[in-house]
């Protein structure tokens, strides 16, 4: 034991030469790009929506949406007629979950060399009471895939219900997405990646 003692006691000084000991300077956060704002009305939860698809930030998309954990009502999507002919046992169970998962998909399918965003026109947003309102748009979302089959830009209508939270902060609890024409819609686009 003796014999041991002078081998650690010049490892340690030697240890405390190096700064290892030594606290260092806390590195920068890193700063991610994000617009989001916190959501107090229920036109800048659109904002953020808007936002977070031109970012492809799924966490800011995700928090566009309804949390029951919030106390928030449960999310709830209603695809267009075509798509829910078509993609039937895709939508019977859509839930929350099934947005992260769809949207983390598309964000992965995603060509990085042009720019997606959420196009809205004939924007109608009607307060329904001090804790609710109802929006409507027609929606072009240009999305730009890797594959060449899958579609670059879906078209539509799209009905929001927003209510607020415990925490005063609004948010999308339900999702009515329709056809114009024989456009490919926004449901289409979920039913792809959501496989």
């Amino acid at each position: 034991m003796m014999k041991i003692a002078p081998l650690i006691i010049p490892l340690v000084i030697l240890a405390s030469g190096c700064g290892i000991f030594e606290t260092r300077t806390p590195e920068a956060p890193q700063q991610g790009r994000s617009d989001f704002q916190p959501p107090t009305s229920a036109d800048i939860v659109i904002q953020n929506l808007v936002s977070a698809i031109a970012d492809r930030d799924v966490n800011n998309y995700m928090a566009c949406l309804s949390d029951t954990s919030f106390g928030g009502r449960s999310f709830r999507f209603v695809p267009s007629a075509n798509a829910a002919r078509q993609y039937q046992a895709i939508f019977q169970s859509w839930d929350k979950n099934s947005e992260q998962y769809y949207f983390n998909n598309l964000i992965s399918q995603s060509s990085t060399s042009s720019s997606s965003a959420l196009l809205l026109s004939s924007v109608q947003l009607l307060p329904q009471g001090p804790d609710s309102a109802y929006y409507s748009a027609n929606y072009t979302l240009l999305w730009p895939s890797k594959g060449s089959s899958y579609p670059q830009q879906v078209q539509g209508n799209l009905q929001f219900y927003l209510g607020v939270d415990r925490n005063q902060n609004w948010s999308i609890y339900r999702w009515v997405d329709s056809g114009v024409g024989d456009s490919l819609t926004w449901s289409n686009l979920k039913a792809l990646f959501s496989q």
